[in-house]
């Protein structure tokens, strides 16, 4: 690890981690020093008339320290650990820190922010009420919470250094097989998930279940919602697990084995072939159908080694697969053999 890494990582636990928890445990110890001076059941919800939820006191509590703890331990969890999901055992780890923990970092404590204030807020206009249905309206109240959302985050992005630039790793080379032109050639591989970046999505996917509870508690509206948007997430999550890649005389094929995503490129508009080492969280923001700030777009399911085509429109597409190199060697030589066939095909018109 470099020094620039160290001071990224180092900046990202300060601003993304150490800070939002104490802004959360703060938030605790005050509401709970409120708790004798509150209603019982609290209003937990507002619609447009008014108090329509209601929930026990501890409500107040478990929320800054269950919901806007759990985000900020799943941040830091895919902002610190992104780097180092499991690969090809047969390969050096991909060491890199990116931009995006930078933005993990930073809305990490944006996130810690709105969520304590609208504790603070929703639980001190109910101070020393003895029915909560009296609550006033905080509708004033929400844009100075979505105002410290976007200026903590902000804040927090320019706390932390500038991200290191990522080390360079060698292209391995792409060597061509030689078969006659009677032989077919094929390559099939699968493209599996690193199991620490499903352990992240299964974590969000939870996450956002818990949060669908907590709303179907106040608003069954708004709780449908939420529910829908996790199915949703898990429908989304199923269909990046596992890809099938196959390369023959079509071109190359990447299919989702559930039937989508699914991309081909055809040989003929194929350009140019490498192997190449990807670090999914600092060169694509994640895992999954991904497309890369630099315009890449692609299946990245783990660091390392990964297939990588660029088409005659100057467009790249990469899979991280396992025997990469002798993936782009089939399809290498059936570009080439497919380039020479029409050059011997005009040449003996012309004799």
């Amino acid at each position: 690890m470099t020094d620039d890494v160290r001071r990224s990582r180092t900046a990202f636990f300060w601003v993304g981690v150490f800070i939002p928890a104490a802004i959360l445990l703060v938030t605790v110890a005050v509401i709970a020093a409120w708790l004798p001076e509150l209603p019982d059941p609290i209003a937990t919800h507002w619609g447009s008339s008014g108090v329509d939820g209601f929930g026990p006191k501890w409500a107040t509590i478990a929320l800054p320290l269950g919901v806007g703890g759990g985000t900020v331990t799943l941040l830091a969890l895919i902002g610190a650990l992104g780097y180092r999901m499991p690969q090809s055992s047969t390969k050096q780890p991909v060491q890199a820190w990116g931009p995006t923990s930078r933005f993990l970092g930073g809305m990490s404590l944006g996130l810690a922010l709105f969520i304590s204030y609208l504790e603070l807020v929703t639980t001190g206009l109910q101070r020393g009420l003895a029915d909560a249905a009296q609550a006033p309206d905080i509708g004033w109240w929400m844009p100075t919470g979505f105002a410290l959302l976007i200026t903590g985050t902000a804040l927090g992005w320019f706390l932390q250094p500038r991200s290191p630039e990522r080390v360079g790793v060698a292209e391995a080379s792409v060597a061509s097989i030689t078969f006659n032109r009677v032989e077919r050639a094929a390559w099939f591989g699968t493209a599996k998930m690193a199991r620490g970046a499903v352990v992240v999505l299964v974590g969000a996917t939870l996450l956002m279940l818990v949060l669908s509870v907590v709303v179907f508690a106040q608003d069954a509206g708004g709780g449908w919602i939420l529910l829908g948007t996790t199915v949703l997430l898990l429908v989304l999550i199923a269909t990046m697990l596992v890809f099938r890649v196959r390369a023959n005389a079509a071109g190359l094929r990447v299919r989702s084995l559930l039937g989508w995503p699914n991309t081909g490129i055809p040989l003929d508009r194929i350009e140019k072939i490498e192997v190449v080492q990807i670090a999914p969280m600092a060169e694509f923001g994640g895992w999954g159908w991904r497309i890369s700030p630099d315009g890449r777009r692609g299946v990245v399911l783990r660091a390392g080694e990964a297939l990588q085509v660029t088409d005659s429109r100057g467009k790249v597409f990469v899979v991280t697969v396992d025997d990469a190199v002798e993936a782009a060697s089939v399809l290498e030589s059936l570009r080439q053999r497919a380039q020479v066939r029409p050059r011997r095909e005009a040449d003996t018109e012309e004799q």
